[in-house]
Parts: C-alpha cells; structure tokens; sequence
C-alpha cells in the first residue's frame, strides 16, 4: 500500500477543489491511500479581507517569516511515499500558511521524500514557486513536479476580479463583461487528467527514481513576458516589506500609514513596472546571457529540469 499525503491551505476552497479533482484518479486504486491534511494557521485569515488586515500580510509575507500552524489530526507515523503540497501566492511569495509549514517542524515530512506542489492563483506564481523549491531543499526534500491552476480572464481581467473577490467575497464583477474571479469549473474538472499522470508515475516508479511524470509546458506553463516582470516587482516589494517592518510586527497602529504608501505604490507599479518589464524584455532578449537566465528560470518553474524516462 502506497500513501500519498496532500497538504494544503485553502482560504475559498478553491484550491481545495483543484486538489481533490486531481488526486480524483487515485480513487478507485486499491493500492493507494490518499490522505488529505489541511494546514491550520494558529492565526486566522479572514475572508473576505478587510483591507488593512490584506495589506498587513504583506511585510512577513515577503520576507517568509512563517506564522505558526498545525496540522491537526495527522498520522505522523507513516512513512509517505509522496507529499503533494497545495498553496497560492501572495504578493509574489507562498502564502504565509505555507511558509509556515515550511519552516516548522513539520517540515521534516518532506525529508528524503519526493514533493509535488499545486498552486491555484491568479497568475503571478513565478517567484512564489522559486522560494518554494528553495524551501523543500532545505527541508532535505525531493522536488517531483509541479501542477498549476490560474484564474480565468486576462491579467488585466483578474488585477480587478480577485481584488473584488478578496475584499467583498464577490466572484462576480460587471457580470457578462468580466469573467468571474477564480479558476474556472472546467479547469477544476480537468486536472484529473494530470492526476493519472501523477498516479503512473507512482506506480511506474518514476516518482522513485526523481524522473518527471509531467510535460511543465502543459502542467505549468510560463509566460516568458513576465518572468522578469515579476523578478522587478519581487525586489521592490522586499525593499518595502523591510520598510514597513521597521513600524513594528503585525497589527501594529504604526505600520498603517507606510502600508498606505505600499497600497499607492503598488497601484503605481502595476501601471508602470509591468510595461517597464516588456520594454526591457524588448531590449534583453536580445542578449544571450538574458536569454540563458530566462531559459534556466522557465525550465526551473516548470519542472523540467527534472530527468525523463528513456
């Protein structure tokens, strides 16, 4: 018997859907047992977010200070034979549920193990993903793969559904002109063809032996226009994330007005980084070395560094 164990946080319940879709084929396999272990935050994340509590997370999100968690009823004693881990990003890091499961003792699941991570966002997971990786190593964990879901709708699109969906708890903005907030059902349903590839690489011995068991442009795919957009953005948000934290911890009266001048700058960059980042990309690709880095950075997101088989 095979056990396979799914951590995961899911504020909505969305990524909870996502999961459960794709772990769907291992169902009816009589020669597996799937455990699904939800994260509990000792702090509680409301949602809908009021808007100072959503702007309060950004400092120790980006910074990965890790919040503490448990994971209420879990079977410690045995020994797993894969760990899937489900998080989203937030402001171009893990969740902060995720970090702290990373960086607490239960982190030492993950040791000698192979580790699939499933993340439902709404399109800027680059950078979360790379921290992610980083801390499944140091938890002497083995990366086997990735498997990603985005929100329905154009970037532009999504910027003002999800800020909707968070702030109201609405998935619906300007009905029949936007696309509703999140992942749509039809993606949901079809990550259980992904699924059956993660159970054949179960059972093939793929997983044991480290070899990918997905195609990342297929599970995982990168737009290449915004990996630098993100890696800009990323860098900015670490300067003001150590700014903001200067004010005091968590909910500190103090840190409200400088959280009030991230909000603003952040509606700025959004409006001028990510055409800043297009215009540089036009300039850089024109260089090998900007090309090597962009190729290593997508092949390292998406997985395919992993080996095949044959």
């Amino acid at each position: 018997m095979k056990n396979v164990l799914v951590l995961y946080y899911s504020q909505t319940g969305q990524l909870e859907r996502v999961l459960r879709s794709l772990m769907q084929p291992f169902e009816g396999d009589a020669g597996v047992r799937v455990h699904f272990q939800p994260i509990v935050p000792e702090r509680v994340y409301p949602f809908p977010w009021p808007v100072v509590t959503f702007f309060d997370q950004f400092p120790e999100c980006v910074q990965l200070v890790p919040p503490a968690v448990d994971l209420p009823g879990l079977d410690e004693s045995i020994d797993y034979d894969l760990i899937v881990l489900g998080y989203q990003t937030w402001y171009l890091s893990p969740s902060l549920p995720a970090t702290g499961l990373l960086k607490s003792r239960y982190a030492a699941l993950l040791r000698d193990k192979p580790v699939v991570t499933v993340i439902g966002c709404r399109n800027m997971w680059y950078r979360g993903q790379l921290a992610v990786r980083q801390l499944i190593d140091a938890a002497g964990g083995r990366f086997a793969g990735i498997f990603v879901r985005e929100d329905q709708g154009t970037r532009a699109e999504t910027f003002i559904t999800v800020t909707v969906w968070l702030l109201t708890g609405r998935r619906e903005t300007w009905k029949g002109v936007l696309s509703p907030a999140g992942v749509s059902d039809a993606a949901i349903a079809d990550s259980a063809r992904f699924g059956r590839q993660l159970l054949d690489g179960l059972h093939d011995g793929r997983i044991d032996r480290g070899q990918a068991v997905f195609d990342g442009a297929d599970s995982a795919p990168v737009d290449p226009h915004y990996v630098l957009t993100e890696e800009i953005g990323w860098r900015g948000f670490r300067l003001g994330a150590g700014i903001v934290r200067l004010a005091g911890g968590p909910g500190r009266w103090q840190r409200i007005p400088l959280l009030g001048l991230f909000a603003l700058c952040l509606g700025i960059g959004i409006v001028t980084i990510v055409p800043f980042g297009l215009v540089a990309l036009a300039v850089f690709k024109r260089s090998a070395r900007y090309q090597r880095w962009l190729d290593q950075q997508i092949r390292y997101l998406q997985g395919d560094d992993l080996p095949r088989a044959g």
